[in-house]
């Protein structure tokens, strides 16, 4: 058999390995784009708080239907500007890597929430609006979806004041926070804020908090209160809140949500808080350390910071994965392929190992079985490049009839 013994480590010599390499590059290249757009819904929930009907907007990460992970959730006041949230959900799918080293954004569930009159939701009747966000939205959808308790509340102008408020009115709720030109107001406003967030540092333990604030050049009154506002955290924020300010001097207030919604989500899921520092990195994919132990140890940590149980990444299981490929550890190979596929069935790569792994022990049965399973994936799936995804079906088809021979 023209597999058998090889893994996908090894040189380039036949079709079969042609094949292998191809599938775990092409799979690789599924992780930096190839999905198709992710689907939007619009939803109506009848709220007994306030006493009416309203409307909210879901995107759905790509392929949600046949992944089985949980997604973060990104709620977007004014969700009725439509503008609003096509640059959130872009920039939630905006998962583009340079290296090994890079953290990619993470799919995420994005809500439009819409305000019939943002002046009396986000402002004479926020105390309500908000009871109406964390009593009936967020446990409808977290009912309805697969979500994690990490949530992100995205608010531009009142909205932004009305966002940084949840921090004391909605403690927990909602861990980060993106404030687009939210410091304007009266003095009272701008103390309320303040009181809020100096309430807020003392709650949650250490439990990781994110804030992000904006301001325009062209709105001085804003920008001063942000100012003022960068002063207040400089000198009072606790360690375990990571904040930033986007300064953008050209700007005005109709055009900050362009220049802050993209790096402010960026920031939330920034590097140095979801990934594995470097030299970590770098033991556990140099060998150094076992992979099975490094990788959850790494992921126990993490969701103890953050307050919620991380899974592993994919990136990280499929590295686990090619780790124990590569140690000749067939047992401990076979588990993580396994709950690779399990965790991730949406990727192809792991059908690929599968198929691997059994060839080495003369089980074509198998291997043929995972490459089937791969190609009626493949089927399923939803893909913005569709060159990619016939690039895909032909070399499943061709490793397919291989094995027939």
């Amino acid at each position: 058999m023209l597999w058998r013994g090889i893994s996908t480590f090894d040189s380039l010599t036949v079709v079969p390995i042609h094949f292998i390499r191809a599938f775990a590059a092409l799979a690789i290249a599924t992780l930096l784009g190839t999905p198709a757009a992710a689907q939007t819904r619009t939803v109506k929930i009848s709220s007994k708080i306030l006493g009416e009907e309203r409307v909210l907007h879901v995107n759905l990460p790509p392929n949600y239907e046949l992944a089985r992970r949980r997604y973060e959730v990104i709620y977007l006041l004014d969700g009725h500007v439509r503008q609003f949230f096509d640059i959130t959900v872009a920039a939630a799918a905006y998962d583009v890597v340079g290296d090994v080293h890079d953290y990619a954004m993470p799919p995420q569930i994005v809500v439009g929430i819409d305000q019939r009159d943002r002046g009396t939701d986000l402002g004479r009747n926020q105390e309500l609006f908000t009871r109406f966000l964390v009593e009936e939205v967020v446990p409808f959808i977290d009912r309805t979806y697969r979500t994690t308790p990490y949530r992100t509340l995205i608010g531009h102008s009142l909205g932004g004041r009305f966002a940084l408020m949840s921090f004391c009115r909605a403690p927990g709720v909602f861990p980060a926070v993106i404030a687009v030109s939210a410091a304007g107001g009266d003095s009272a406003s701008a103390d309320a804020v303040t009181r809020c967030l100096a309430s807020a540092f003392t709650r949650d333990g250490t439990t990781l908090r994110q804030l992000v604030l904006s301001a325009g050049g062209g709105e001085e009154r804003i920008h001063a209160g942000v100012e003022r506002l960068r002063d207040f955290l400089r000198a009072s924020a606790p360690q375990h809140w990571r904040w930033t300010v986007i300064d953008e001097p050209g700007l005005g207030h109709t055009e900050t949500p362009l220049a802050t919604i993209p790096p402010g989500l960026r920031f939330v899921q920034d590097k140095t808080v979801w990934e594995m520092p470097p030299a970590l990195a770098d033991s556990i994919s140099d060998g150094r350390l076992d992979p099975e132990r490094a990788v959850p140890d790494f992921y126990a940590r993490l969701s103890t910071r953050v307050g919620f149980t991380v899974a592993p990444t994919l990136k990280w299981m499929l590295t686990e994965a090619h780790l124990l490929v590569r140690r000749s550890d067939q047992q401990a190979a076979e588990r993580s392929i396994r709950r690779l596929i399990d965790a991730y069935p949406e990727d192809l790569e792991g059908y690929g190992m599968r198929s691997d792994l059994a060839l080495r022990n003369s089980d074509t049965t198998v291997a043929r079985q995972a490459l089937g399973d791969a190609l009626h994936m493949l089927g399923r799936l939803e893909m913005h490049d569709v060159y990619e995804s016939e690039r895909k079906r032909k070399l499943l088809e061709t490793a397919l009839a291989s094995l027939r021979r």
